[in-house]
């Protein structure tokens, strides 16, 4: 299988697509304006300590306090989970399991206390960020754990003699503080690879310590990996032959990067300097589209129909127009079997999560149910994530979980329609300017100007005026080109011109 990935960075958002056979498969979005927390160290003070729900209020500098439970803190009386899963195994921080006695957190926090702390979920709404002490810093092959003295493995090394093998090269190079989690990605490395991997973490350890014995309180002292970065770390394995970036300031980053913590993969990056945006040239951008819409089209002609819920997804499988086969029942499984491969590849691209419900095309032969769930099964080995299928339910519907790692594709370029008052969805004005600016560097490099002009609905006007003014006057300087804008309330929200002058 050939695997790339595609690397797209501006100043207000970075994007990253996984195409596998020259179909993007992944795709990682992360705006400059909304990047999380997650994985970030502070060293905090306590506000507030509520014994009544075991829970305590830590200013870490930002608007909103943290909340840090009675469970998440380090006691001494907590064991690691020794077969993490892929949340445990990639991100931080980790979770804990077996912990005996909870103690009263009064006994644990005082108000006006300084404490090391991790962001271990993003706020959400009105709430703060969640916190932990159990502090997570994940490497290439690791995840050390300053913390714990218990030693894991991620669930997904399957291979019992792989398991075995990196556990006691584990064994061997655990640090005297502290222990490791061996990640996924280890697998097939040998010992000096790992033992490079925990040097470069203890040594991060020992600069946050250091930072955090002179740091002021309610300050950040150790910042996550910007996005394109994370992706180097977590999700560049074998299977990937070649990484494009379309930023010179990227590229040289992750090369420096690459060159001092992947040496492997330094030789895979190639800087992309074309006129024509990267997401174009391999079809991403068309692929998005598609995925932001509830019919997605089968070559046969039929057609799924994808609904995200709060509670779940619901995927309906249609035969259309398709009627090349001799009977009802090869129809149906005709169209069956090609939607399960589309149906992994949405899952994938939309990042759905959660309960999943398939409306497949009823089928009396018991042997092609089970042949439709054994492809089902075959076609989600491809998916990082980890998933549970239920066989076919009494009412031929066959239900599924995919864990949720990140919001989903729809939620982060999505918002309400104003017009249908929420019944459905449009694409957000951030994600319009954002596209907008993407156009207009587009037309400047591939067409000579002097100046450009953008004609926008009011509404979007304002914003380039207002919100994102600045990146207005960064792509300016950028190109050397002045934009002028008019609005035009003719125009729909998400329709505008970039005319040449």
């Amino acid at each position: 299988m050939s695997v790339e990935l595609l690397v797209n960075v501006s100043p207000f958002e970075t994007r990253v697509a996984r195409v596998e056979n020259g179909q993007a498969e992944e795709l990682y979005i992360e705006r400059e304006r909304e990047r999380g927390l997650k994985g970030n160290i502070y060293k905090g003070r306590v506000q507030r300590v509520l014994p009544g729900i075991q829970a305590a209020f830590i200013d870490i500098g930002l608007g909103k306090a943290g909340f840090l439970y009675a469970g998440d803190i380090v006691t001494g009386d907590e064991e690691l989970d020794p077969d993490p899963d892929e949340e445990g195994d990639d991100k931080q921080p980790v979770e804990l399991h077996n912990r005996r006695n909870i103690p009263p957190i009064n006994t644990l926090l005082r108000e006006g206390q300084e404490v090391i702390v991790q962001v271990s979920r993003d706020p959400i709404a009105s709430k703060g960020p969640r916190l932990t002490t159990h502090i997570g810093l994940a490497g290439r092959y690791l995840v050390y754990l300053p913390e714990l003295d218990h030693i894991g493995i991620a669930r997904r090394l399957e291979d019992p003699e792989e398991r075995a093998r990196l556990l006691a090269i584990g064994q061997q190079i655990v640090p005297e503080k502290g222990n490791i989690i061996i990640r996924t990605v280890a697998e097939g490395h040998d010992k000096p690879e790992l033992q490079r991997d925990l040097d470069f973490l203890l040594r991060l350890w020992s600069d946050i310590e250091q930072r955090a014995r002179h740091a002021a309180p309610a300050t950040m002292i150790h910042k996550e990996l910007n996005l394109y970065l994370r992706v180097m770390r977590d999700y560049v394995d074998d299977e990937v032959e070649k990484i494009h970036i379309d930023s010179r300031e990227a590229y040289d980053s992750m090369k420096r990067f690459a060159q001092k913590f992947m040496p492997e993969v330094a030789d895979r990056l190639y800087y992309y300097p074309g006129n024509r945006p990267i997401f174009d040239v391999y079809g991403v951008e068309d692929e998005i589209q598609r995925a932001l819409q509830k019919r997605v089209p089968l070559k046969s002609g039929g057609y799924l129909i994808i609904d995200q819920t709060e509670a779940l997804i619901a995927i309906d499988v249609n035969s259309g127009g398709f009627v090349g086969s001799r009977n009802l029942e090869e129809t149906g499984l005709k169209t069956n079997l090609e939607a399960v491969n589309e149906i992994v590849h949405q899952l994938r691209l939309r990042n759905l999560g959660g309960i999943i419900v398939i409306d497949f095309i009823d089928m009396r032969e018991q042997e092609n149910r089970q042949r439709l769930m054994e492809m089902l099964s075959k076609a989600l080995k491809r998916d990082k994530a980890k998933t549970h299928i239920v066989q076919f339910s009494s009412l031929g519907l066959v239900e599924m979980t995919r864990k949720r790692t990140r919001d989903s594709l729809g939620r982060v370029l999505l918002e309400e329609c104003p017009c249908c008052h929420g019944t459905g969805h449009a694409k957000s004005a951030t994600t319009i300017c954002y596209q907008l600016f993407r156009d207009i560097v587009a037309e400047a490099r591939a067409y000579p100007c002097e100046k450009l002009m953008v004609i926008a609905h009011p509404d979007i006007i304002d914003r380039l005026l207002g919100e994102e003014n600045e990146n207005v006057a960064r792509i300016e300087q950028f190109l050397g080109k002045e934009i002028a804008l008019k609005s035009d309330p003719a125009f729909r929200t998400d329709q505008y011109e970039v005319a040449l002058l």
